[in-house]
């Protein structure tokens, strides 16, 4: 097989290799994460089906016993795509290149629960993250950030779509135990044919 032909699932595990491989890098690139303290939420995700994609749900619910810092910040929902590159969750659902918060002006000791979410169509692993920066300032300056950032790991299930359908499954098996039977019966009659040939001689 040449390298054009590989299957589309190869491809799809060397990209999510290459992004795993490329988010440490993203995380580490400055220590100041390692002295921010605990984030006054938990993050949450759920992914469901949707038609023929996911519904992905974030869910940010507050924790404010875990922190005292005062000052009110701003939350941001990002998708990381490779070294340094990051799409940015609106309050509408989409992703947008240039940062978007998804919420404005939060208190560390009163704030609400927060749900934001996309549908989304493709197979596969994405890394999400929420941070807490300070408010209007850029999200991925890392000395902007009130608290470590929260990251996790969506794995994205096969589209209803791409399930193939009980009938085609039948059909591709029909077919292929109906070669399988001729094969044999080929193989067993080639020496069964020779032998008659023989004895005819």
């Amino acid at each position: 097989m040449t390298p054009g032909l590989a299957p589309t699932a190869a491809r799809w595990r060397l990209a999510i290799a290459a992004l795993a491989a490329c988010v440490p890098v993203w995380l580490t690139g400055a220590p100041v994460a390692a002295s921010l303290p605990s984030p006054p939420f938990a993050m949450s995700l759920d992914v469901s089906p949707d038609g023929a994609g996911n519904r992905v749900t974030v869910r940010v619910e507050p924790r404010p016993a875990l922190t005292n810092t005062p000052e009110a910040f701003d939350l941001y929902v990002v998708q990381l795509q490779g070294f340094q590159q990051a799409l940015f969750l609106t309050t509408s659902g989409a992703w947008s290149p240039t940062p978007v918060s998804v919420q404005r002006g939060l208190s560390a000791s009163r704030s609400a629960p927060i749900a934001a979410g996309w549908t989304d169509d493709r197979f596969g692993s994405m890394h999400v993250m929420v941070i807490g920066a300070r408010i209007a300032t850029d999200p991925l300056v890392r000395s902007n950030w009130l608290f470590r950032p929260i990251l996790k790991n969506v794995h994205l299930r096969a589209r209803q779509a791409d399930d193939p359908q009980r009938g085609e499954v039948l059909l591709v098996t029909g077919l292929l135990g109906g070669l399988s039977a001729i094969a044999v019966a080929i193989v067993l009659w080639l020496p069964r044919g020779r032998r008659s040939e023989d004895d005819a001689r």
